[in-house]
């Protein structure tokens, strides 16, 4: 999650990279996924981001950082990290949970039923999550 531009004590939260004719891009989105509402959000809105701007006359360089220890104060909550990376020859969306620690979460990815396509994420504490781009539920055990 670290960053090529992040000062002591940030990380990279938050990017969008361009180049190329046909629409090539690497961006990573973050989310705070909050347990006791089971709501996500960008990570702007719960903790303060650097922007880094450095785009070119034909590209979009662009990217946020936010302090570690600012994270780890969130509390009762998970970060998803939304990786979209296109080149002119493939689309790779990947996703990863991590805890307020920065540890990665065990994940089943990319799991699809009559409502779509989900994640179901394993919390340190035993409980389950079914995570879709809309919502956050508890799965039964």
């Amino acid at each position: 999650m670290l960053g090529s531009g992040a000062m002591d004590g940030e990380i990279l939260v938050w990017s969008k990279t361009t180049w190329g004719s046909f629409g090539q891009h690497n961006c990573k989105y973050t989310f705070v996924i909050d347990l006791s509402t089971l709501t996500q959000q960008p990570i702007f809105k719960y903790v303060t981001v650097r922007h880094v701007n450095q785009d070119s006359r034909k590209n979009i360089h662009r990217y946020n950082y936010a302090r570690v220890e600012d994270i780890k104060k969130l509390g009762n909550c998970i970060l998803k990290v939304v990786t979209d990376y296109k080149s002119s020859g493939r689309h790779d969306v990947t996703v990863k949970y991590y805890d307020t620690n920065l540890n990665e979460l065990k994940t089943e990815s990319s799991l699809r039923d009559s409502r779509g396509f989900y994640d179901v994420v394993y919390l340190p504490d035993g409980r389950k999550l079914r995570i879709s781009k809309d919502s956050v539920e508890v799965m039964e055990k």
